[in-house]
């Protein structure tokens, strides 16, 4: 008994607070082809009589739950110290970074991704971050930043399970970059720019066409949204035919945008590892990412300056005069003595604007 509690818990806190806007298969009408595709992922043993599972009321509930129309959070209340704070985080230099996505990418494990003949076309989406800073380096390499809710990249970043962060270079070209993505994901038309035609549709990143940026991978996320499409119409005939999901070949997946130009120094491949949040904490309006890094691209440096982007005081600014260079053989862990802890009081953000 109490392993089903815990499962149930489990199942429930998994749930996503912004349930995405294209149900998952298993909860369509197409639900018993969705168990069955599954279950016969493992093949059973010898003279065993294999049956359908049937649907069940969590499952029946959690379809109610999807078919909902999420609502955004209410604003949160004003507390007695936001202005003050905000005037003192001002002051504070915050490395500038953006972050890209994409969203409406099929994922391989939801059949319901890879059947539908009317899933939309992935879109790029981006945001540029104030709060990035690294969390650990050894034994994994991780990243975590935040955002402030509701935000269409934080969604797609969830559905997609991956994101790249862009380090800027301190430079004019860094700062029209990271301008850029502070206005949210507007599409084309309403940000001004043209549209793309036939061609991919660049959403957001579209704007980046006048700074001279480009933007690396779009074919191949364009085809494998479509190989994706090829691969469950396969599983689904293999299925039908009395064989297995694992009886069909995985296609490529997972290219994202990158971002390659002047203002780009690097750019860091991260996974998107999800954080529980604490019980009775006020997460409904801010969320914590954390991603661990899988690949670090190069860049270019812009002018040759070596200190990245920064923001304080309302404006983008160049770190500059250095005032006590610290030798690279001492190594002293932050919190002793009055060495200086790299990963203090980051900042929040939203898609549409920063600090």
């Amino acid at each position: 008994m109490k392993s089903l509690r815990g499962l149930r818990w489990a199942l429930e806190s998994a749930t996503p607070r912004y349930i995405p806007r294209h149900v998952p298969f298993h909860t369509t009408a197409k639900a018993q082809v969705g168990f069955l595709t599954r279950w016969r992922s493992q093949k059973p043993a010898a003279n065993h009589q294999a049956k359908t599972p049937r649907v069940n009321s969590t499952l029946q509930r959690r379809t109610d739950q999807a078919n909902e129309i999420p609502s955004s959070p209410a604003s949160p209340p004003q507390h007695g110290l936001g202005q003050p704070m905000r005037a003192v985080m001002r002051q504070l230099p915050h490395p500038v970074v953006v972050i890209t996505t994409l969203e409406n990418m099929r994922g391989l494990t939801e059949l319901g991704d890879v059947l539908d003949k009317n899933f939309p076309r992935p879109i790029p989406r981006a945001m540029t971050v104030s709060s990035f800073t690294s969390l650990s380096v050894d034994p994994v390499p991780r990243v975590t930043f935040n955002v402030t809710l509701p935000s269409t990249t934080y969604e797609a970043i969830m559905k997609c399970g991956k994101f790249n962060a862009h380090i800027l270079s301190g430079d004019d070209h860094g700062a029209r970059i990271a301008d850029l993505f502070t206005r949210g994901n507007k599409p084309p038309e309403a940000a001004g720019a043209p549209e793309d035609g036939d061609g991919p549709k660049l959403g957001v990143l579209a704007g980046l066409k006048e700074l001279g940026v480009q933007i690396l991978g779009q074919e191949e996320w364009q085809q494998e949204w479509d190989e994706a499409g090829e691969y469950g119409q396969k599983v689904l005939s293999t299925v039908k035919e009395g064989g297995y999901i694992t009886d069909v070949k995985l296609p490529p997946s997972g290219t994202l945008p990158v971002l390659q130009g002047q203002g780009i120094m690097h750019i860091l491949k991260c996974k998107f590892r999800k954080l529980t949040p604490p019980p009775e904490s006020d997460f409904e309006h801010h969320a914590i990412v954390m991603g661990e890094v899988l690949d670090i691209a190069p860049g270019e440096f812009g002018d040759g300056y070596g200190i990245a982007l920064a923001y304080a005081d309302r404006a983008y600014r160049r770190l500059g005069e250095k005032l006590l260079e610290r030798p690279a053989t001492e190594q002293v862990s932050p919190g002793e003595g009055n060495a200086p802890d790299p990963n203090d009081i980051p900042t929040s953000h939203s898609d549409t604007n920063i600090p």
